[in-house]
């Protein structure tokens, strides 16, 4: 069979800024041999400007009929669907106008429909899960920015004289917890230094924030969407619950993770048997709760080196090697079944 043949036209559909978009322009990289496509609702400015300053010439769409039409135009063989729940008459949307679809950490009903759900934010197992997803931190797909700091964490020497704490939390941090986390910090009577990484999409006072930082020496509030050279320079990162202990975890890093949110509440992946230290939702941290998780992992650096051991032997680095040869085998054992 020619490579003309095999050859299909995929579309991802992207539903919100942050890490979806990374993981669906690095997948595209990995399928690099097809035809590349990229689509996002209006609404979703901040996905359309990072496609565009990446290079690639996104699709908008209003609606789900605007998404219909532009399915029903450019007769895509795959959709990959990344960044949000979909419900169930977008998951059959979708399934009944292309052969293949893949659906990226969707929790929706609309995930029933799709030939495979692959979830890295996935759950505990409280129940069974359908035959057609995959779920585990196999599914986390390494950003090319990432992969130089791979499995450097037990090799490099400390950055600065001090422990450096490095307090970065995903996105708009609704309940602030970088605040709560800094505030309880500076009340530690040992010498830190302290960096506060704010998303760009930070809602609340970063005054606030600086205010506070006067009163520390080597306490500082940075502004900054990527932390991972951050998170690399560190010598321990609190952060959400959500993909940050990913980005850890493949450096290799001690890390402290406090839940934004309930759903965030509901991820199994940066847990203890992980390599983590998990503190629960944030709006219900005590302080004693948060100082003590630090106190422990600067004084007892045996522990730390068995959680970051813990956090190197999933071999997260290998993540897309793997996954480039599942999506490659999905698209063509589909596509035979559906020309037969």
């Amino acid at each position: 069979m020619s490579n003309q043949i095999q050859q299909k036209t995929i579309l991802f559909t992207i539903g919100r800024a942050g890490y979806p978009v990374t993981r669906c322009i690095q997948i595209a990289k990995l399928l690099a041999s097809h035809r590349i496509l990229f689509a996002a609702s209006e609404k979703q400015t901040l996905v359309l400007q990072k496609l565009d300053q990446q290079g690639f010439a996104p699709l908008s769409y209003v609606s789900k009929a605007d998404l219909k039409k532009l399915l029903q135009e450019y007769e895509p063989d795959v959709v990959i669907s990344d960044g949000g729940d979909t419900d169930i008459d977008e998951g059959k949307l979708l399934s009944s106008l292309v052969p293949i679809t893949l659906h990226f950490d969707d929790f929706g009903e609309g995930g029933k429909a799709a030939t495979r759900v692959v979830q890295s934010l996935y759950h505990e197992d409280r129940e069974p899960v359908p035959s057609h997803y995959v779920v585990g931190p196999s599914a986390f797909i390494v950003p090319d920015e990432l992969e130089p700091y791979a499995n450097s964490g037990l090799k490099q020497a400390p950055a600065l004289p001090l422990p450096h704490v490095v307090v970065t939390f995903a996105d708009e941090d609704a309940d602030n917890l970088s605040y709560r986390t800094l505030r309880h910090l500076l009340h530690l009577q040992i010498p830190l230094a302290i960096t506060v990484a704010l998303h760009s999409s930070y809602p609340h006072s970063r005054d606030d924030l600086k205010l506070m930082a006067l009163g520390r020496k080597q306490t500082r509030i940075v502004d900054c969407d990527d932390p991972i050279q951050l998170i690399s320079e560190s010598d321990l990162v609190i952060c959400d619950a959500s993909y940050t202990p990913y980005y850890v975890a493949v450096i290799g890093k001690p890390c402290i993770v406090i839940a934004e949110d309930e759903r965030e509440a509901q991820h199994a992946f940066p847990k203890e048997a992980n390599g983590f230290i998990y503190l629960g939702l944030g709006r219900k941290l005590k302080q004693s709760h948060l100082q003590n998780a630090v106190m422990e992992t600067i004084l007892h650096p045996n522990r730390s080196v068995r959680a970051i051991k813990k956090q190197l032997s999933l071999k997260l680095a290998m993540n897309n090697t793997n996954m480039q040869r599942f999506l490659e085998k999905i698209i063509q054992e589909e596509a035979r079944e559906i020309t037969k």
